[in-house]
């Protein structure tokens, strides 16, 4: 437990130390956000922040492990992931600063790249860290195991990969839309699996998950409204991936829908508005992601941001009971 909180505690140190210099290197270069014409009036102003912010949280978050963490296959897998996701951002944030639009890579494109990132993945979860090919039901005491054969388990295991990892960075991404709202309901997710990997006896993976807790806490000292600067997709796609992993390492993938259940909202508002649009050429919601609903329909920012934490907390909350709720389960 002191080995998390030393990393939360350094990962927080080191993001808010160079938060500031790196905000000024980032003006300096004029790598500002472009902001959607179509989008809020009221977030016109905000065109110019900088952006890539996600930087100096990955920052926080290598420095902390550096410190504290063990050098494993697991550690390894989990940050090279990471790095590979937000290595993928990063390129996005690049491509929308010099095309000088809030547009960067192309749906296609950005899911190719992350499924490669999957590929990458799955391979060193089955022949190195020795994930098995199982998922584990809430609430029930018999796993479900993915078959008949090897081969076909294999397939649907890499199938879940992709739904897990490209699913949870793409949720996370679209709820990156108003100050603080997707580092703060990623912060209490991965809270959440801070615990659930502390009970699991995963302590690389509890170090790894307080490390970006620290890192996201640190970043949000910049992050708040009114924002000094935006983590971009370097910062979500890095937040989404870390969550995936620590579902995947902690068997709890079933579970991550609920735990982070605000991203799972966020995505699903997307899919139906554009979904009921195309069949029927009218909007279920004023904008989506759904965020942009609340703030059209009157509420102020920050007050869209702190309800969305509210019910991220009371997700957080749900997940984990249920997680205990299968861990005691297992244990009689």
């Amino acid at each position: 437990m002191f080995s998390v909180i030393l990393a939360a505690a350094i990962a927080f140190v080191v993001t808010v130390s160079l938060g500031s210099k790196f905000i000024e290197f980032l003006q300096t270069k004029k790598f500002g956000q472009f902001v959607r014409e179509e989008g809020p009036q009221t977030h016109l102003i905000k065109q110019g922040t900088p952006t890539m912010g996600g930087v100096v949280m990955l920052v926080g978050l290598v420095a902390a492990l550096l410190v504290v963490a063990r050098l494993n296959v697991a550690t390894l897998t989990t940050l090279l992931l990471v790095s590979v996701v937000a290595g993928i951002g990063l390129y996005d944030d690049w491509q929308k600063i010099s095309n000088r639009r809030n547009e960067g890579l192309s749906v296609r494109y950005k899911f190719l790249l992350l499924t490669l990132a999957v590929v990458l993945a799955d391979v060193m979860a089955l022949h190195y860290v020795g994930i098995t090919q199982n998922i584990v039901i809430p609430g029930f005491e018999k796993n479900l195991v993915l078959g008949p054969g090897v081969v076909i388990g294999v397939a649907l295991f890499s199938l879940l990969m992709v739904l897990v990892i490209v699913g949870t960075t793409n949720a996370v991404n679209l709820s990156d839309g108003l100050d603080g709202l997707a580092a703060g309901a990623g912060a209490i997710s991965l809270l959440v699996y801070t615990a659930i990997a502390f009970l699991e006896r995963e302590y690389d993976l509890a170090i790894i998950c307080g490390a970006m807790v620290g890192a996201i806490v640190g970043f949000l000292w910049f992050n708040s409204h009114p924002a000094q600067v935006f983590m971009g997709d370097t910062g979500s796609l890095a937040i989404g991936g870390v969550l995936a992993a620590a579902a995947i390492l902690t068997k709890t993938e079933l579970l991550l829908p609920v735990i982070g259940g605000i991203f799972v909202l966020e995505a699903l508002s997307v899919i139906i508005q554009y979904g009921f649009f195309k069949l029927t050429k009218k909007r279920v919601f004023k904008m989506a992601p759904i965020h942009h609903h609340f703030e059209l329909s009157g509420w102020e920012e920050n007050k869209v941001v702190v309800r969305f934490w509210i019910i991220q907390f009371a997700f957080a909350v749900t997940g984990f009971v249920l997680y205990y709720f299968t861990l005691y389960n297992d244990a009689v």
